[in-house]
């Protein structure tokens, strides 16, 4: 599946308004330079629900030695997704 990293941006911006549609709003107007914690407000565990959304969503698996701490902002995420498509 060949996307290009805004198509990956709004594909992830849909995947965090599922998880947690109170913050829609918020998400809604999130870009690549969005903090995940700080700006969202993603707690570990919403993080672990993005991990697993995501990788049914595009079909990836994320490596073993790639914590949920390593992506700070969602252009992190973005630019991991695009690396494993």
């Amino acid at each position: 599946m060949l996307m290009t990293k805004p198509e990956i941006v709004e594909k992830l911006k849909e995947i965090l308004t599922a998880a947690d549609s109170g913050n829609a709003e918020k998400i809604k107007a999130a870009d690549e330079s969005t903090r995940l914690a700080e700006d969202l407000g993603l707690n570990s565990v919403n993080v672990l629900y993005l991990v697993i959304a995501i990788e049914e969503v595009f079909k990836i698996r994320f490596d073993d030695d790639t914590g949920v701490d390593t992506f700070s902002t969602v252009g992190d995420v973005a630019d991991y997704i695009g690396g494993k498509l």
